[in-house]
């Protein structure tokens, strides 16, 4: 069980700078749509906000994890699942946004655009990288994601199996006849 918390908490501090790196990009994007008073498209609030409360999460995660008790394996498995399925949302928002010429992807399409018809300077060449690191870094905290709920389940289930060791007590299920 020590090898899989350590494993755990590597991917907990991966994940935390990752989210905290989202976080950046896509508040930027966000800041970029603002100045030229135009409304946010979804592909970018989605991991906006999921960053943000994953980096809460995270955090008391990373701290608590050498004390997760057995409950509390099952509610990081939980939120790891929350978490996980929000980034599967944001992959699938920003299906159009992993070419590889940067300038066929319609988030910097739509904030060039904006940006302009706001006679704002489009910051084209600046937007570029960001709207390109937004899809990819939504598809990596996705896989950590996963990568997470797997591990936490995991766990939880050697936890709960160590508890019906010690106590001698099994689960009652509801197979019994």
């Amino acid at each position: 069980m020590f090898f899989e918390k350590t494993t755990l908490w590597f991917f907990r501090i991966a994940q935390w700078c990752l989210c905290v790196s989202l976080l950046g990009i896509s508040g930027y994007l966000v800041n970029e749509y603002a100045k030229a008073n135009s409304r946010v498209p979804p592909e970018i609030w989605l991991p906006c906000i999921t960053s943000a409360f994953a980096i809460c999460i995270l955090f008391y995660s990373i701290t608590l994890l050498c004390c997760l008790g057995r409950l509390l394996l099952h509610i990081a498995a939980f939120f790891d699942f929350c978490f996980m399925v929000t980034y599967i949302a944001g992959v699938v928002l920003n299906r159009y946004n992993f070419h590889q010429d940067g300038t066929q992807n319609r988030t910097w399409q739509h904030l060039t655009w904006t940006r302009q018809q706001a006679g704002i300077d489009n910051h084209a060449n600046k937007n570029l990288p960001l709207v390109k690191a937004l899809a990819g870094l939504t598809t990596t905290l996705m896989v950590l994601y996963i990568i997470t709920t797997l591990l936490c389940i995991n766990l939880a289930r050697l936890a709960d199996e160590k508890h019906e060791e010690k106590t001698g007590h099994r689960r009652r299920s509801s197979s019994h006849v």
